[in-house]
């Protein structure tokens, strides 16, 4: 099955060279993890992460269905 990873920021860097920089698409079986998902992207586990399913909080141990959108962001500070 297909779903489209979203990484956001100092993210991006992750992405994958064929990417449009910004997002790419991923064939995963039906139990993979969030947190396999991201962890093909070499994304370091101590940077802490936001994680969003079709807009809606989601978590690492989490899967996807076809279909589903996964958007990570670096945590965010302002002031």
């Amino acid at each position: 099955m297909q779903v489209k990873v979203k990484l956001f920021a100092t993210l991006r860097d992750y992405l994958p060279k064929d990417s449009d920089g910004r997002s790419c698409l991923m064939d995963i079986d039906k139990k993979t993890t969030i947190e396999q998902i991201i962890a093909t992207f070499n994304i370091p586990e101590e940077i802490p992460k936001i994680i969003l399913v079709n807009g809606l909080n989601g978590t690492m141990d989490q899967t996807l269905k076809e279909g589903d959108e996964l958007s990570v962001f670096p945590p965010v500070a302002g002031g």
